[in-house]
């Protein structure tokens, strides 16, 4: 009876996770900034591994652990794009402020809510070329946990009044809110919609499968971490069908 015991409670560990409590800044420890680097990773033909650092964003916190700035440099395009983030009374987010570099006009997305629930967002641009509309929505169950959201994107050639792009995302969640299912619809061009799966260990993204509009598998991306004293992960390996493809790291400054 002992041993069996013994097996069952070894069984229960084995099949359980010591996942960590995240904060706003989706981190275990309060933090002033993170800097993160998207590197790109190819082999030459004489097969030999080529690194090429394509992103390096900076996020900074307020003493609520909520991101207030985002300054992304695009290496491989020689531009930059910031985005302010402000906050109503209830220390919730109504408005994102993005400039680009390479555009004059800023970008604006607000914030709708019910009480404390995210019901929408909505931002519209235009610029000598093109007009943009983009309208988020969010749904939640019995216990006020998100468990869809919606992102529909419009884009219209100012000179000839076309419709160049038009999609609509949808993704669930889990009771952990963890997104678990997407379904692109692009309504212009059907042959690129797509539907992704998302697969967790205690909490932390491991892989996603990406399959086209027949339903046929076009790709698998693993990812493998390595983390900190704190739990956060410090980097990060995108390995897309068996080939390692991008590398990114953060180095975080904690309170």
């Amino acid at each position: 009876m002992n041993r069996l015991l013994i097996l069952l409670f070894s069984i229960f560990l084995i099949g359980c996770c010591n996942e960590p409590k995240l904060l706003n800044n989706g981190l275990t420890k309060k933090a002033t900034q993170i800097t993160e680097y998207t590197i790109k990773v190819e082999n030459d033909s004489l097969n030999n591994q080529i690194q090429d650092t394509l992103v390096i964003t900076e996020k900074k916190y307020n003493e609520n652990d909520q991101i207030i700035s985002r300054h992304q440099r695009n290496l491989f395009a020689d531009e930059t794009m910031d985005i302010e983030f402000i906050y109503n009374n209830q220390k919730k987010i109504k408005r994102e402020i993005v400039t680009l570099s390479n555009d004059s006009s800023n970008f604006i997305v607000d914030y709708f809510y019910k009480d404390t629930l995210l019901l929408e967002t909505k931002s519209e641009s235009i610029n000598d070329i093109f007009q943009f509309k983009q309208i988020g929505g969010y749904k939640y169950n019995s216990d006020n946990k998100l468990k869809e959201n919606s992102l529909k994107q419009i884009y219209i050639d100012v000179e000839t009044n076309d419709t160049i792009s038009n999609t609509l995302e949808i993704s669930k969640y889990n009771d952990k809110e963890f997104v678990t299912e997407s379904k692109l619809s692009d309504f212009i061009k059907p042959e690129r919609n797509r539907n992704t799966e998302y697969k967790y260990d205690c909490g932390i993204l491991m892989e996603i499968k990406v399959f086209n509009s027949k339903d046929s598998l076009i790709s698998t991306t693993e990812y493998k971490y390595e983390f900190d004293k704190f739990e956060n992960w410090t980097k990060r390996e995108s390995i897309e069908n068996d080939k390692l493809n991008y590398v990114r790291t953060r180095e975080i400054e904690y309170k």
